[in-house]
């Protein structure tokens, strides 16, 4: 079978999607699949997704090999987010840039509708498996389905998102009927997508796979000081994530019991709101900012320096850095949003309610107070990561997908995983 990954292109440096798709590449690839990912537009040649890709061999194909105009909006978009970086600052200019470029998107991409047709006809996919609501992933589906192309498009995200991509979802309920399978992260996000989009043929869920790494082990996490419990956050300084919540949390907790710290990685819109509520509450000895990590082994060496990775996020869909928390055995706190109670249980990580404080306040003190609890939920978040989100386990279940929707007249009941047993979400 002949595996199309599809994208309209890497949105990095950092990107949770493109993260995705490269996770589930690299697994496709390592197991012996034919598997190659396609993207509209032609990234940099230093984009660090492309050179992961290339470093393993993973062929990586363009549709629209030179575009000026978009070489043109990659170059403003990489200077505005780093020389003008102050801009992303100001409340709500992310969502007006946002927009900005979806509308640009929009006009241009309309134009190599034919140029993806000729490419999937020459290139001949057995499945398009299509990433990101967008105005190329629509021509993609598009493209692919004219052709008699099997298409699966998988949803990354919740149903509750943000209101600038309420244009981009209004857009691609348009395209879903052309695909033949709709793929989730996890099961408690069946219901809500299928609710948002009533049309849809089938859905089934796909979870993400961590890439596995040489420097996934346990007990290498702890503090060098027995007193201290450190406390990581990784994700956008942005209201949604919730790093004010934890900042006050940890306010409480450094008032109450044993000296907690937190490791932040992370910048975003409300960077100057975190370090004011740094200041007003008067624990910048208790938080280390390290700015944000890319690389697979800058975020290994990120989580193993973690006691307790946590993650308070107001709305969430099912975050990479959750699992990638669990590869390394650290215990998770996180909040009942999203997909997220379907990752964690109660052997693995504490589940809080969103924007609460006080009940963050005192999930993170149940922690620091046990490290026996510590250890054991972090050695329980290993062994969920191995059963759920590795490649052994998730990827027989993408197979049998696959399988399924290129119609080949047999499915393998979603394999086994790894130990033997069927994927619990099959």
């Amino acid at each position: 079978m002949k595996i199309a990954l599809c994208k309209s292109h890497f949105a990095g440096p950092i990107s949770g999607a493109d993260e995705t798709l490269v996770a589930y590449a690299l697994g496709l690839h390592q197991a012996g699949y034919n598997v190659q990912v396609v993207l509209l537009y032609r990234c940099a040649d230093d984009d660090q997704y492309y050179l992961r890709l290339k470093q393993a061999a993973v062929p990586v194909s363009f549709v629209v090999t030179r575009s000026r105009v978009f070489e043109l909006m990659r170059r403003v978009r990489h200077y505005l987010a780093t020389a003008f970086f102050f801009i992303s600052l100001v409340p709500r200019s992310s969502d007006a840039l946002r927009r900005i470029w979806q509308a640009v998107m929009e006009m241009m991409t309309r134009s190599y509708y034919r140029a993806c047709r000729d490419f999937f006809r020459v290139a001949c996919p057995d499945i398009l498996h299509v990433f990101t609501p967008d105005s190329g992933a629509r021509l993609m589906i598009s493209a692919g389905h004219g052709l008699g192309i099997p298409v699966l498009y998988q949803e990354l995200g919740t149903p509750k998102h943000l209101s600038a991509l309420e244009t981009c979802y209004r857009e691609m309920e348009k395209v879903l009927p052309l695909c033949a399978e709709f793929g989730v992260l996890s099961p408690r996000l069946v219901a809500g997508w299928s609710a948002r989009f009533p049309s849809l043929r089938s859905v089934s869920v796909m979870p993400l796979i961590v890439e596995h790494s040489r420097t996934f082990h346990l007990g290498s996490q702890s503090s060098t000081d027995p007193e201290e419990t450190v406390f990581g956050f990784a994700a956008r300084l942005e209201e949604g994530k919730g790093p004010l919540v934890l900042l006050d949390a940890l306010a409480e907790v450094n008032r109450q019991g044993p000296l907690a710290v937190a490791r932040i990685a992370g910048i975003g819109p409300q960077l100057l709101e975190v370090n004011a509520r740094v200041r007003e509450l008067a624990i910048r000895e208790a938080c280390e900012f390290v700015g944000h990590y890319s690389e697979p082994l800058g975020r290994a060496a990120f989580m193993n320096s973690l006691d307790v990775f946590v993650l308070p996020s107001l709305a969430e869909g099912t975050p990479n850095s959750i699992i990638e928390a669990m590869a390394h055995g650290v215990p998770v706190i996180a909040t009942e949003v999203g997909g997220i109670p379907d990752i964690i249980d109660s052997d693995s990580g504490i589940l809080v309610p969103p924007g609460d404080a006080a009940a963050l306040a005192d999930a993170m003190l149940q922690l620091a107070r046990d490290s026996k609890r510590r250890k054991a939920m972090g050695a329980a978040a290993q062994e969920r990561y191995h059963k759920f989100f590795s490649p052994k386990a998730v990827l027989p279940l993408m197979l049998d997908i696959y399988q399924r929707v290129a119609g080949n007249g047999h499915t393998t009941n979603a394999m086994a995983s790894g130990n033997g047993n069927l994927h619990p979400w099959s």
